[in-house]
């Protein structure tokens, strides 16, 4: 199964961050399934319960049977509430979160307004691990992605929630089996060692035990 080719958008979004006849091969980030499933449950089931309860209060209709439900406005408030950082969260992570693979590296791209990049070249990736719990593999159709890197200070980098793990998973390997056959080993910077820290969970390093 090939990509989908990435959009004139995506094109334009990520071109000052490639190298000269670096090829795109997809730009993803968290999974669209879980994306509109989690907002759905934290954002627009207390919604739809709070107005249910305020049209129902103020007598623009009722359930005869269940008269009380007039009052279900209180706990869909307090439901809404306690969900804002959850789905605010949510919201911050589907703009602020890119993840891009070429055909050289892969790199994780963070924030709106300012950027930390994440770059780890394909060359240097030993080891590639899909994490999916129940819901993620059935419901969601999204994953942890953990990708272990070589080096004198091996980390293993962990991408949360990325829509369609398994595939994304099979691009990386195939794309790292090919640089390996051909013999190409590049050297890319390592002036992104700065940016391995991330304060929010989306992704995040951590070192292997030795």
């Amino acid at each position: 199964m090939l990509p989908e080719p990435p959009s004139k958008h995506q094109k334009k979004r990520v071109a000052n961050y490639l190298s000269p006849n670096e090829k795109l091969i997809i730009i993803t980030g968290i999974g669209k399934r879980y994306f509109l499933i989690s907002l759905f449950i934290l954002l627009f089931v207390p919604l739809i319960l709070t107005y249910a309860g305020i049209f129902m209060f103020f007598g623009y209709f009722e359930i005869t049977q269940y008269p009380w439900l007039k009052f279900i406005t209180i706990p869909a408030i307090l439901w809404l509430i306690y969900d804002t950082p959850k789905y605010s969260h949510l919201l911050r992570m589907r703009q602020s979160f890119t993840y891009v693979l070429t055909d050289r590296r892969f790199m994780i791209i963070r924030g709106i307004f300012s950027r930390k990049i994440l770059t780890a070249p394909l060359i240097r990736i030993t080891h590639v691990t899909v994490e999916q719990s129940f819901f993620q593999r059935f419901l969601f159709n999204s994953g942890h992605l953990v990708i272990i890197t070589a080096g004198y200070d091996q980390r293993e980098i962990v991408i949360e929630n990325i829509g369609n793990p398994l595939q994304f998973k099979i691009w990386i390997d195939e794309l790292t089996e090919k640089l390996e056959g051909t013999g190409s080993s590049k050297d890319e910077d390592d002036d992104d060692e700065e940016d391995e820290k991330n304060s929010e969970g989306e992704f995040k390093l951590r070192s292997l035990s030795t």
